[in-house]
């Protein structure tokens, strides 16, 4: 049932209205309810692409003789290239527009997906990698800003966690799609040899289909009308805001009661067309500076580097475990009853030449249970936070994760898969509360450039984790996830210490 209520619109309204009264007087129904669901392939898109190469690694271990540095890089190339764009596309999305650059960064991350589903060599993949997560980085920034800007207030919230939990929802369909695909036996070529087709590429390939979805759903996407009216573009909103209007509540555009928009925080001269070009790069400088800035200066200098911090550490535990997911079923049952750290060691000491691998169907299915436990796990968890303080609750699940992960290696069986899942499921949860947390004290317009950095620092995690941890392993099994139980314990003194400062900076306001 549409919940719209035509009392409280004001029929003859005149004066210009803000962005927050015109979507109100929008409703709430079908036009929102569909932007939700073509979320759902869209919210897929990131994640995916970051675990794609975990759940390869098992099939290309002799093809691209991987060594455990040549693993890290693996896992790490994507969130090189987000490093290296995430400041870029921050302004860019606040001058050239949210649809356009939302569609054409789906776009590029679809296409490179693809390619590196074709990829010949190593470096070719690696290279690839890095170009998907520079362009990724677009959308996946943009994501949740962009869909917010389609609801009020009374549900924007909801629906923005919705989304979230959409993410979540990867950890089941990705392992189901390498389950069905790289088992098989694949391997043919095409052109005399030069491009070979194997299961593994097909995964990667079926993986960018999905993003392909996402590109053709957002080409059919309105433009956010609170861009619009930032920009002066009042008439151009309006059409929107109509639009809206008329699928929700099934009445004639022309019968939205409002008339005239006021403009919203940007003004049009700041628009990227209507800046010298010769000044260009001196403004971005001076615009990226004079956001940055306040972070670095009291009272919210401790909370950027303490927020930094943890989203560091949380980060770095939750890909690093997340992804060695695949290879380690994969070991154990190649294994055929030898300790983990044993087995692990030799991995690739059986690759006599450059073929990929058939990989035992088990061994995803270990990863569908994961996946799917840990989705339950994640909507448990936000049904939770809304009666328990998200400090508290991070400092809970933390010393829950800390315990689980310190007894992992001497468990088997159903337990192991039970401690996995809690881990990779809470974990994941956590990353989403150390942004919470870090940026709830911080002034609304701050919050964006405290987001952008925090999350700079969690992607320096997982590059660093990726390289070092698998290289811990290769040298004892049991190492590299006590260095999770050390960063556990860290986290909570970070997090011990958050809670007094923000108090001090709330108190004093």
């Amino acid at each position: 049932m549409i919940e719209y209520n035509n009392k409280d619109i004001e029929k003859n309204e005149q004066n210009p209205v803000d962005f927050e009264t015109a979507i109100k007087h929008t409703g709430y129904g079908w036009y929102n309810q569909k932007m939700l669901a073509c979320f759902l392939p869209i919210s897929l898109t990131t994640i995916m692409c970051t675990a794609s190469p975990s759940f390869i690694v098992p099939a290309t271990r002799c093809y691209f003789q991987l060594t455990p540095l040549k693993e890290g890089m693996m896992f790490g190339a994507f969130y090189v290239g987000m490093m290296l764009s995430s400041f870029l596309w921050g302004f860019l999305i606040d001058t050239l527009g949210r649809q356009k650059l939302f569609f054409y960064g789906l776009l590029f991350t679809a296409i490179l997906e693809f390619c590196s589903g074709l990829a010949q060599q190593f470096w070719s993949f690696i290279f690839l990698k890095i170009l998907c997560g520079f362009i990724s980085c677009c959308p996946n920034s943009l994501g949740f800003t962009f869909l917010s800007e389609f609801y009020d207030k009374q549900h924007r919230d909801t629906i923005v966690l919705c989304a979230g939990g959409f993410a979540a929802i990867s950890f089941v369909v990705q392992p189901i799609l390498a389950y069905v695909l790289i088992p098989l036996d694949i391997d043919f070529e095409f052109f005399y040899g030069f491009i070979a087709i194997s299961n593994w590429r097909i995964f990667i390939i079926a993986g960018s289909g999905i993003m392909f979805l996402s590109t053709y759903l957002t080409y059919f996407m309105d433009e956010s009308p609170k861009f619009l009216m930032a920009v002066g573009r009042h008439k151009e909103a309006l059409h929107v805001f109509r639009k809206m209007y008329s699928q929700n509540t099934g009445n004639p555009p022309q019968s939205y009661p409002l008339t005239s928009l006021a403009s919203e925080v940007m003004s049009e001269d700041r628009c990227i067309k209507s800046m010298p070009s010769e000044l260009f790069a001196w403004d971005f400088v001076k615009e990226g500076w004079s956001q940055i800035k306040p972070l670095f200066m009291k009272p919210y200098l401790t909370l950027t580097i303490l927020g930094s911090i943890l989203q560091f550490m949380t980060m770095l535990m939750f890909t690093t475990f997340r992804f060695k997911l695949p290879k380690m079923y994969a070991t154990i049952l190649a294994a055929e009853g030898l300790l983990m750290s044993n087995a692990e060691t030799n991995v690739i000491s059986d690759c006599s030449e450059n073929v990929s691998v058939l990989v035992n169907p088990d061994v995803y299915v270990k990863n569908i249970y994961i996946g799917a436990g840990s989705l339950i796990l994640f909507w448990l968890a936000v049904y939770s936070s809304q009666y328990v303080d998200k400090h508290y609750m991070f400092l809970i699940l933390n010393i829950i994760c800390g315990f689980g992960i310190g007894v992992f290696p001497w468990t088997d069986g159903i337990i192991k898969l039970i401690i996995a899942t809690a881990y990779v499921g809470i974990t994941f949860v956590n990353v989403s509360l150390v942004i919470s947390m870090s940026i709830s004290a911080v002034p609304t317009t701050l919050r964006n450039v405290a987001f952008s950095v925090i999350i700079m620092f969690g992607i320096i995690g997982t590059i660093l984790g990726n390289l070092v941890m698998p290289v811990l392993a290769e040298e004892n099994g049991e190492l590299s996830l006590m260095v999770n139980v050390v960063f556990h314990s860290a986290c909570l003194i970070v997090v011990a210490v958050l809670i007094k400062i923000k108090k001090k900076i709330l108190d004093s306001h």
